[in-house]
């Protein structure tokens, strides 16, 4: 066999595969409301598997408050860009927000952004309800990243601390 046969072969199997990838992508604009949720058209979207800290929760970092809350809000605007997420809805949960893993479409790649966040440190894998994203949560621990670098209270824990507060 010859070897052009074998490139042109496999550049037509990379084009069809991607032109496949790029037909079933269909992003959508959100608001970001925290690190996760979102919101369309009066609908809320809840990032599943993941959480992240509170808008308002602040963290500590190097001996100083960070607003890690905000921060994280920020990393999944910035993720969200102008192109939006594609997002799959997986059901409710108790507050009524559609459950949701959502993506976008980076380097010809469609990656998870519950994965990125998580493994960014920007949220924790959500082992209450997912055993999703633990790996990356791991990765960020070891290598100090977002919420990892700093002192937190786990947004869960936060939440539980501070909902008499609301």
């Amino acid at each position: 066999m010859n070897i052009k046969y074998i490139f042109y072969t496999l550049l037509t199997f990379l084009f069809l595969t991607l032109n496949v990838q790029a037909k079933d992508w269909n992003p959508q604009t959100y608001s970001i409301t925290d690190g996760d949720t979102l919101k369309r058209n009066g609908i809320r979207y809840r990032l599943e598997g993941m959480d992240a800290p509170e808008i308002n929760q602040i963290c500590t970092l190097n001996n100083r408050d960070w607003e890690c809350g905000l921060a994280a809000a920020l990393y999944l605007e910035q993720l969200h860009g102008t192109d939006g997420f594609d997002c799959k809805e997986l059901g409710q949960d108790r507050y009524k927000r559609i459950l949701a893993r959502c993506y976008i479409f980076k380097d010809d790649n469609r990656m998870d952004i519950g994965s990125i966040m998580v493994r960014e440190g920007y949220a924790l894998a959500y082992r209450k309800y997912s055993k999703d994203y633990i790996d990356e949560e791991e990765l960020a621990k070891e290598n100090k990243r977002g919420l990892w670098r700093s002192k937190f209270i786990k947004p869960w824990e936060w939440r539980r601390n501070n909902s008499n507060k609301r």
